[in-house]
């Protein structure tokens, strides 16, 4: 019985190895984004499983590469401009003419206040300069960001047959490319997986017209296989779609990894880092700021927010910086920090490439009481993580409950790209 199933293991790692994957991103993958290290470690899952892949993604457009995303030299890319001379018109009257903030955002140990600001002069001439581009150059009411991407990407043409394409999302014009390459008959293959790591139409920043749940309804239909990265996210896609529910699954983001595992570090105090955005209307980080500035305890917290936390001796805050930069920060702290969104059951893709360290992880649960049940079941099954709501005074005990502990943990392998990939590919 082991050998016939080592005998079928190996025939899979050889099936894998010989697939052809084309990989398709609206995305530039050198950008520092979330997205981009999940969308760089599903090409190195690929490439560590032994497929030929190629990638289209989008061109670099304004120099903002960060060089501690890997460009993969065993992969070949197609890229395509994503800026027209209108959007390159509209980015320069941002550069001249900064966007007033419609209101500020004042932080209290109860509330999240907006107060409204006086409009400016430069806010009157940069909405009619906007009023008048959009006149003039008309945009695509479902792809406005992407609809120059789209018109340049569909001329790919490839003659080699594909086994595999998989479109990643965001953005969500990764999968609308697809379904224009095959109705031009411009790309052969033999199955379509969708990655959606974020549902669209119902995304916690949504807000969105009707158009684009057609949309998605319309994406979701033309897919051989759809992934989402969130057991939750599953749960309310199939309820919304019903009728491609039974093609849909759920699977961990991959990890990108680029140096070994860091050790914790040996010393008495701790500290504790927050790595990730935290704008109010998606997560409340204002517990744990609060915790920590009671405990007086060393922490880190860097990502771009619209609420003002105040910097302390022990507390340094910072918008969103370069991956090099962020490596040398969270090599100075001993637990890393995950914040779950305020309700809809995404899953801050943070988590997955926090769990292939061996460092301590908070793990501060928010959202219904049946969303919080369903996280723990998903993720305590790993036995990795420290739960805590999102309390101040839980999130004090738990903070203390580590301190005293001082565990080392092991990595969990089943986040690694090689990992996920190859499930996703047999």
């Amino acid at each position: 019985m082991l050998e016939f199933q080592l005998k079928e293991l190996n025939e899979l790692r050889i099936r894998i190895a010989d697939m052809k994957v084309l990989y398709v991103t609206g995305a530039c993958l050198t950008r520092n984004t979330s997205a981009n290290m999940s969308h760089n470690a599903f090409v190195q899952g690929m490439l560590e499983n032994g497929c030929d892949v190629d990638i289209i993604m989008a061109k670099d457009s304004w120099g903002e590469s960060d060089h501690g995303l890997p460009v993969w030299s065993n992969a070949t890319y197609f890229v395509f401009p994503s800026l027209s001379f209108s959007d390159k018109i509209r980015a320069f009257l941002r550069s001249i003419l900064p966007e007033q903030k419609k209101s500020e955002v004042i932080s209290t140990d109860n509330h999240v206040q907006h107060v409204n600001k006086k409009k400016s002069f430069s806010t009157g001439i940069r909405t009619l300069g906007k009023n008048f581009f959009n006149k003039l150059f008309k945009t695509d009411p479902v792809y406005p960001l992407e609809h120059f991407w789209l018109k340049r990407a569909v001329k790919f043409r490839n003659e080699k047959r594909y086994d595999l394409i998989i479109s990643n999302s965001s953005p969500a014009a990764s999968h609308r490319l697809v379904v224009e390459l095959i109705e031009k008959n411009n790309i052969q293959f033999d199955r379509w997986i969708q990655i959606w790591e974020d549902p669209w139409f119902h995304d916690l920043y949504g807000k969105y017209p009707s158009a684009i749940e057609e949309e998605e309804h319309f994406l979701l239909r033309k897919a051989s296989e759809v992934f989402y990265v969130s057991p939750l996210t599953l749960f309310y896609q199939k309820k919304y779609y019903q009728d491609c529910a039974y093609k849909m699954n759920c699977l961990p983001l991959p990890a990108l990894k680029l140096d070994e595992n860091e050790e914790i570090i040996d010393c008495d105090e701790y500290s504790f880092g927050y790595f990730g955005d935290y704008y109010s209307e998606a997560r409340d980080l204002r517990p744990f700021y609060h915790a920590a500035v009671e405990l007086g305890i060393q922490c880190y917290i860097y990502g771009d927010s619209d609420l003002s936390l105040k910097k302390t001796d022990s507390i340094d805050i910072s918008g969103r910086v370069t991956l090099d930069k962020l490596k040398g920060i969270q090599s100075k702290t001993n637990v890393l920090v995950h914040l779950c969104n305020l309700h809809g059951g995404q899953i801050p893709g943070k988590i997955y490439h926090y769990s292939v360290t061996n460092k301590p992880i908070l793990f501060i649960l928010d959202g219904t009481e049946e969303e919080k049940n369903e996280l723990i079941r998903f993720f305590g099954a790993y036995h990795r993580y420290y739960f805590c709501e999102n309390l101040k005074e839980d999130i004090i005990a738990t903070m203390k409950q580590i301190e005293n502990e001082k565990r080392i943990f092991n990595p969990i392998n089943d986040f690694l790209p090689e990992k996920v990939v190859g499930k996703l590919l047999g």
